[in-house]
C-alpha cells in the first residue's frame, strides 16, 4: 500500500467528541482518512455528484486542511479528507 500509515487514538478527556463516540458506539474504526492533492477541488467535485459533505469549507489546521464525507454517504463510515499544506 506504499506510504500508507494507521493511527491509533485514543481520548485524552472523558468529554471529548472521541470519548463519546466510544461510549455511545463501542470500540472498532472512527473513520478513515484520505490524503488529496487539492481539497477544495476534491469537495466540489463531491458536492457536484451529489455526495454529502459535513463541512461547506476546509477547516485549517497547522499544516494541512481537512474536510469530512457524512457517513450516510459513505455506507455509515466516517471519511475524513485531508491536504498537506506548507
Amino acid at each position: 500500500m506504499g506510504d500508507s500509515e494507521i493511527e491509533l487514538v485514543k481520548p485524552t478527556t472523558d468529554d471529548s467528541g472521541l470519548a463519546k463516540y466510544l461510549k455511545d458506539k463501542g470500540p472498532g474504526l472512527h473513520h478513515l482518512c484520505l490524503e488529496v492533492d487539492d481539497l477544495e477541488g476534491m469537495m466540489a467535485d463531491l458536492k457536484a455528484k451529489g455526495v454529502r459533505l459535513i463541512n461547506d469549507n476546509p477547516q485549517v489546521l497547522q499544516g494541512r486542511k481537512m474536510a469530512f464525507i457524512h457517513p450516510k454517504a459513505a455506507n455509515g463510515v466516517l471519511v475524513e479528507l485531508y491536504e498537506i499544506i506548507p
